[in-house]
C-alpha cells in the first residue's frame, strides 16, 4: 500500500518526506527520544539495545539517514538530529500522540505506542488533523504512555 504525504507544511506540522518509509522514520524518532532528555549523541549500541536489533543493522541505517540529512554521525562520538531530523522526528511523535490520544479518548481502546506509531505514518497529514480534531487535549497523557521512562513531551507544541 502506497502512503501519501502532503508537500507541503500545513499548521507547523511537518509533512514526511515521500523517500521516508516507516523502518527509517522508526529509527529517526527512536534517536530522537534517546537524545532529547540532554541534547546528548545516541551511540548505536545504546539505539541497538532501545529497538533490540543487531548493532550492525544499526550502522546500516544511521548511514542511510545520514544521506538524507536526518541524522549527523561522528565515529566513536555517537549519533545526533539534524534540524531537519527534529522536524521530522517531532511530526512523526505528533502523529503518534495523535492517535493514542484517539483512541484512548474517542474509541476507549489503550493502543501500543508501536501500533500507533504504524497508523500514524501510514495516514495523511489532514486524516492526522481531523482526528486530532475529535479530542479535546490530544497531549495530555500521550507522551507518557508513549514513553513513560521519559517524564515529559516530546512535541514542541505540546509544551506550548
Amino acid at each position: 500500500m502506497a502512503t501519501t504525504h502532503s508537500s507541503t507544511d500545513v499548521g507547523g506540522k511537518t509533512p514526511l518526506p515521500e523517500s521516508l518509509n516507516e523502518t527509517e522514520g522508526w529509527y529517526l524518532l527512536t534517536v530522537y527520544w534517546l537524545s532529547s532528555p540532554n541534547d546528548a549523541r545516541v551511540r548505536n549500541g545504546e539505539l541497538a539495545a532501545e529497538l533490540d536489533i543487531e548493532p550492525g543493522s544499526v550502522t546500516e541505517m544511521v548511514r542511510k539517514l545520514s544521506t538524507d540529512d536526518l541524522v549527523h554521525h561522528e565515529k566513536y562520538a555517537g549519533v545526533e538530529t539534524t534540524t531537519r531530523g527534529v522536524r521530522i522526528a517531532e511530526s512523526l511523535a505528533w502523529r503518534q500522540c495523535v492517535v493514542v490520544a484517539f483512541f484512548d479518548h474517542v474509541l476507549g481502546y489503550e493502543i501500543d505506542g508501536r501500533t500507533a506509531y504504524r497508523i500514524g505514518f501510514s495516514l495523511p497529514l489532514e486524516a492526522i488533523e481531523r482526528l486530532e480534531t475529535r479530542v479535546e487535549n490530544p497531549r495530555d497523557d500521550a507522551c507518557d504512555r508513549i514513553r513513560p521512562d521519559s517524564g515529559r513531551c516530546f512535541v514542541t507544541a505540546c509544551a506550548e
